[in-house]
């Protein structure tokens, strides 16, 4: 089951497929949009051709046009089939004529059960949307494609000439009369030409119309415009050449008048007549400029044999401008001789600055790109479509020049001048192109260049590469460009060529880095042993730029400084020459000098600051520090001051007078381990070599015998309770006066080595304490212990007992 019902949807897939027309298939557009513009019954579309990308219109008519208000009213089924011949036609009459200036078709009419449909080369407007205020653009001018079409005198004198000239190939190739020519039947196409359609009522020459009536019940754009057609036609319904000249007159008054006809009759044949007998005096002719008025007025004339023929037209003195001429010239170049398309293309840059901007990118442009086929003919085309880029934006440049200017990048073996005329354009393609289309179109050009065996291509790839060498790749430029430059450089027998490969190099260097410029630029500029003014002096400008701007002071000293003194004793220099290199080398000097300095000056500070960092200063407790305070307050506190501070300095454990108790003064330092003083045989060196610097801070020895209240404070220390000793504990402390002093043996021979590691109590000798001139005893300290995180009193204990 599964199986048949997709069969089925196969089945009907391919019939919708081959219900669907080709113009669906191959070209994407959508109906359901608004269409872009409308010419007669047709409704216009934007699309695009799904295998080429070509930019084309799609002209619909929908049948349901019948059924929609008044029209399904009034037009019956032959009125509709009138509509449908009519429309059918006007295709079939543009696919059939083959001219440049009549619409391009594409694709032929295909009809639907809903629509009819054909394509054409794009169209942007119709004249009528251009030069009619109905159509609500003149105000702000006609926008298509960013584009506003305001048309001057010259895009007015080229686009009559093509209708003249198209007009002239249906009287005598196609042998048929238009019979429409009307404002909403010129086309304009991408490029600005103006190109025929509307052939609806297009009729084979001799053939008659039958007198003119207006069908109310038709619709206008299925009538012709009374407003203008000949007498001839209207009154006596003949159709020929003569009508079509009539018309065109009309035509060229309307684009001057806002689009309204001489005859501005509004289909009333009444009010022809009327208009048809004061024509010469018409307001719409007086606004025709000077030149052009008489011509119309031969085309408006009454009698047919008296009007001014197509070709006398074309040669009148409103079509007598240099930049109509050109533009003719230009389209039909391809019939001219070489020496003439030389000649042309060599005097064109004259007037091109005359164009329009919008002929110069639409018509002008494509035509000169047209023509790179020719690659004899590039030398003195390209600089003609360099001017015109000049004036493109970036996006008109991708979109309109670069993909003609791709084939000539690509040409195989260019003629040394095209390489010539690129080379000196480099600069401007680089800023119109992408970096991506710069990169792979336009770079390969610059390399073949710098390889080239003409002296002439080598000179120019040398003079563009400085001015692209910023905005390059770096890589690109170190693996693609410096080897080339380089190997010019060394292998360049004329001394200009070595000059111009030195710039070039100077002008890289920038982009270069400093590192490319060490590795290989430097040592190409050691290795060099012509002893020319011109090369030694190129040198000197290159080593003075890298050594003030590229490379560091090291390398100035160690690698360019030597380089410009052996280069400087070169015996050809005139005076001159060798002050100049004076001057670079004194400027280079101050360089490296200023900048070690300052270099030296910065590493010093920066040791400074480490070395108080690791010391633990910082600015905050210099400032805190007053440069004012005493020594001896800073050691000892606030109490420096005070007389009773006048004998040695106390050390922690001193016992200090309050009376008649003697209590122990708090000291800053906590010691693991007592200090000693020795005998009185303990000698100065061996002091300093014991205790150095930290002397003065040991507490003095204690004279043995009863505490004498007279004695200086420092003499009164408290006496230590022996351990073991009755009622003594471990900390105990014993009022000095309150009990006989014990007196203390005499320490053993020897010098001990204490330790607070050590029992308590064992025999240790210590270093002397130099009391001015007293004599030396051992000291009784107090000693703390730290237990478990805190401060834990010892106790007064006797180290020899």
């Amino acid at each position: 089951m599964d199986s048949y019902i997709s069969k089925l949807r196969d089945l009907a897939s391919s019939a919708a497929s081959s219900i669907q027309g080709k113009i669906s298939r191959d070209y994407s557009f959508n109906l359901s949009h608004k269409p872009f513009g409308q010419s007669g019954l047709w409704s216009l579309y934007k699309a695009t051709r799904s295998s080429t990308g070509q930019t084309v219109t799609v002209w619909v008519f929908d049948k349901r046009y019948f059924e929609r208000g008044i029209n399904r009213q009034l037009l019956a089924g032959r009125e509709q089939a009138v509509v449908i011949e009519l429309l059918k036609n006007e295709a079939g009459q543009l696919t059939r004529l083959r001219h440049p200036s009549v619409l391009q078709v594409i694709e032929p009419l295909e009809e639907s059960r809903g629509s009819l449909m054909f394509v054409t080369e794009q169209v942007l407007a119709s004249l009528d949307d251009l030069v009619n205020p109905d159509q609500g653009h003149v105000s702000g001018g006609y926008r298509v494609d960013g584009d506003v079409f305001d048309l001057d005198d010259f895009e007015i004198q080229k686009g009559l000439l093509q209708i003249s000239k198209v007009l002239g190939f249906l009287h005598g190739d196609a042998r048929i009369v238009h019979g429409n020519l009307v404002p909403a039947s010129v086309l304009i196409n991408a490029k600005g030409d103006w190109k025929l359609g509307g052939f609806g009522f297009a009729q084979a020459l001799g053939s008659g119309g039958g007198e003119y009536r207006y069908d109310y019940q038709m619709s206008a754009q299925t009538q012709r415009r009374l407003d203008y057609m000949a007498p001839e036609a209207v009154f006596e319904g003949k159709s020929h050449c003569a009508g079509d000249l009539f018309s065109l007159g009309c035509l060229a008054t309307a684009v001057y008048f806002n689009g309204r006809s001489p005859l501005d009759c509004r289909n009333d044949v009444g009010a022809y007549r009327r208009d048809l007998d004061r024509l010469a005096s018409s307001q719409a002719v007086a606004k025709l400029p000077e030149p052009l008025r008489g011509p119309v007025l031969a085309l408006l004339a009454v009698d047919p044999a008296r009007r001014l023929s197509l070709g006398e037209f074309q040669r009148s003195s409103y079509f007598d401008d240099v930049l109509v001429a050109a533009l003719r010239y230009l389209e039909s170049l391809a019939e001219q001789s070489m020496e003439q398309k030389v000649a042309f293309m060599r005097g064109l840059p004259r007037v091109l600055s005359k164009f329009p901007e919008r002929v110069l990118r639409r018509k002008i442009l494509p035509a000169l790109l047209d023509q790179t086929s020719d690659h004899a003919l590039l030398p003195f085309t390209m600089p003609n479509v360099f001017l015109i880029v000049e004036k493109l934006t970036e996006e008109s440049f991708n979109s309109l020049a670069m993909p003609g200017l791709r084939q000539v990048f690509a040409v195989a073996d260019p003629p040394p001048q095209l390489s010539v005329v690129i080379l000196e354009h480099l600069a401007l393609l680089q800023r119109k192109a992408r970096p991506d289309v710069f990169r792979a179109d336009v770079l390969p050009v610059v390399y073949s260049a710098l390889m080239s065996a003409v002296p002439m291509v080598q000179d120019k790839a040398l003079e563009a590469v400085p001015a692209i060498a910023e905005t390059m790749d770096g890589g690109e430029l170190r693996t693609q460009v410096l080897p080339r430059v380089q190997q010019l450089y060394t292998k360049a027998s004329v001394l200009s060529r070595k000059i111009c490969a030195l710039k070039c190099l100077q002008g890289m260097m920038k982009a270069l880095g400093e590192q490319t410029i060490v590795e290989h630029v430097i040592p190409l500029l050691r290795r060099t042993k012509t002893q020319e003014h011109g090369v030694i002096m190129a040198m000197l400008e290159m080593y003075e730029e890298m050594g003030m701007a590229f490379v560091e002071r090291g390398t100035v000293a160690r690698e360019i400084l030597p380089a410009l003194w052996v280069q400087a004793m070169n015996n050809r220099l005139d005076v001159d020459q060798f002050r100049r290199f004076l001057a670079a080398i004194k400027r280079l000097e101050e360089k490296i000098e200023r900048e070690q300095i300052l270099y030296l000056e910065k590493m010093d500070r920066g040791s400074k600051t480490v070395e108080a960092e690791a010391w633990g200063f910082n600015d905050e407790v210099a400032e805190s520090v007053s440069v004012d305070t005493p020594f001896e307050s800073l050691v000892l506190g606030d109490n420096a001051s005070s007389p009773r501070r006048s004998g040695p300095a106390m050390g922690p454990g001193v016992l200090v007078d309050t009376g008649s108790e003697v209590t122990v003064a708090p000291s800053g330092w906590e010691w693991d381990a007592p200090t000693f003083g020795t005998g009185s045989g303990a000698s100065k060196d061996r002091e300093e070599d014991d205790f150095g610097s930290f002397s003065s801070f040991l507490p003095p020895p204690p004279r043995v015998g009863p505490v004498n209240s007279a004695m200086p404070v420092s003499s009164r220390l408290r006496t230590a309770t022996p351990l073991g000793s009755k009622g003594g504990k471990l900390g105990g402390v014993t009022k000095i006066g309150s009990a006989a002093p014990l007196p203390l043996p005499p320490p053993p021979p020897g010098k001990a080595n204490f330790s607070g590691h050590q029992s308590i109590g064992s025999q240790t000798r210590a270093p002397v304490a130099r009391l001015g001139g007293g004599a030396l005893s051992p000291p009784s300290l107090s000693v703390q212990k730290h237990v478990g995180g805190k401060a834990a009193n010892l106790g007064d204990f006797d180290p020899f007992a």
